[in-house]
């Protein structure tokens, strides 16, 4: 079982890893730890969602707790469920982005937060070792019609009025569950679009649930052009990341995306580590620097009251939605500042096109224990650099930088490079790729 406990969220093949007894005995553990009176239970589209979602709901129930059953739900929504309903706590089976052949399970405390490896999830899987049944048992009831509460919520919170977007749009929702949230919200608001691989399929047959995969994206990009739509979106299996597309069927990194956002409306906004120097000067004093991972990111910007948060993933994180993300409402508000600009999306990210972004490289470490001494050695080899051990190695120089840290959930180290010069970026990034390797 503990391979399958990340750093974020529990995660495995189903059932192979993940199967109806853990989901029982995680159920139980979670209810117990929270003390739980009453627990909001949603699930994905994942083939075996329906039977993981029942053993969840059947080891809640026997530690004697409540719980709520949202039914199929984005990750978004749920942890809006959990807030909306004052629950202790929430489980959403899901596997996020991952293949079809995985499932998982996402834990939130009250208010919908997160509960990660620091912060208490270390604890669910101590005590999901020893099942315990409450003498009294607890009682689930159905609660669908948060939908609508969130889509007006999403509405309010955009400033959009129906009728102003004139935009055309094309979204594709990958067989995900983002087309249970874009029809109504879309509709309601009178935005105009296409959608792309709308029916909910556990089996995501048109493209992968990862938005980021290689060739995800060619479909929503050959139809951008081909319908002269002034953007494309894209979203995850579960909707909680978001990936664009401009008119000319370009991919926008989502830490321009986040720029943007930041642009509509100056405020403290939280970005990881990782992130482009252009977005950093961009954004200037109002910009505050995170660790990589979702609780790192929601934590600092909860610390810092930041109203504004992203990863390079393409989580948009907002203190309107308790610090939780929200692929939608990111849309929303990148379409409304499209709008209120009158220019291209791609003349819009055009000042933030200074520099040369390798993208994240990640290099396998057998024994990623190792990864210490690895970083020590670059940090004399690079002694010459300004330095940072805030998350893994960063080293600054006038003309390049780079950040390497070990992963969170998987034994990689991962790399970034960034330089003034395409020629200097991949010089640096061949340099240190070949310095990793050799371990």
């Amino acid at each position: 079982m503990s391979n399958i406990f990340r750093a974020y969220d529990i995660r495995g093949i189903y059932p192979e890893e993940i199967n109806t007894d853990i989901g029982k005995r995680v159920g139980n553990a979670v209810a117990r730890y929270l003390k739980a009176k009453t627990i909001v239970v949603g699930e994905d589209g994942r083939i075996g969602s329906p039977e993981l979602r029942q053993a969840v709901i059947g080891g809640i129930t026997s530690a004697g707790a409540d719980v709520i059953y949202i039914g199929q739900c984005t990750t978004p929504l749920f942890y809006f469920a959990v807030k909306q309903t004052v629950a202790d706590g929430g489980i959403m089976v899901t596997a996020s982005h991952n293949p079809a052949e995985y499932n998982g399970l996402k834990i939130t405390e009250a208010g919908g937060v997160p509960l990660g490896i620091d912060e208490g999830l270390l604890e669910v899987k101590e005590l999901a070792n020893n099942f315990v049944e409450a003498v009294n048992k607890g009682k689930v009831t159905d609660n669908k019609g948060l939908k609508d509460q969130y889509i007006d919520f999403l509405i309010k919170n955009s400033g959009i009025k129906p009728g102003v977007i004139k935009n055309k749009m094309i979204v594709d929702t990958g067989n995900g569950m983002g087309s249970l949230i874009i029809p109504p919200l879309f509709d309601k608001l009178r935005i105009d679009y296409t959608p792309l691989n709308f029916e909910i399929d556990g089996k995501f047959p048109n493209r992968s649930p990862d938005p980021a995969h290689q060739g995800a994206l060619d479909q929503l990009k050959k139809e951008v052009v081909e319908q002269k739509a002034d953007l494309g979106i894209a979203f995850d299996g579960d909707a909680d990341r978001l990936a664009v597309v401009d008119e000319k069927g370009d991919w926008i990194p989502a830490q321009f995306i986040l720029a943007l956002l930041w642009q509509a409306k100056p405020v403290k906004t939280v970005y990881d580590s990782r992130f482009s120097k252009a977005v950093r000067e961009f954004i200037g004093s109002y910009g505050i620097r995170s660790m990589v991972g979702h609780t790192h990111v929601a934590g600092t910007m909860r610390h810092s009251s930041a109203e504004l948060g992203g990863e390079t993933s393409g989580h948009f994180f907002f203190k309107d939605m308790n610090y939780t993300e929200s692929a939608a409402l990111a849309a929303l508000k990148l379409m409304h500042f499209v709008q209120e600009n009158k220019k291209p999306l791609s003349e819009l990210v055009k000042p933030l096109n200074k520099y040369f972004y390798s993208g994240e490289v990640a290099t396998e470490m057998k024994d990623i224990k190792k990864s210490e001494g690895i970083i020590k050695v670059l940090k004399e080899k690079y002694s010459d650099g300004k330095q940072d051990i805030f998350d893994g190695l960063t080293v600054e120089y006038p003309e390049w930088w780079f950040n390497v840290r070990p992963s969170n959930t998987e034994p990689l180290l991962r790399l970034v490079v960034e330089a003034n010069t395409e020629e200097l970026m991949e010089e640096k990034k061949k340099e240190l790729i070949q310095a990793l390797s050799s371990f």
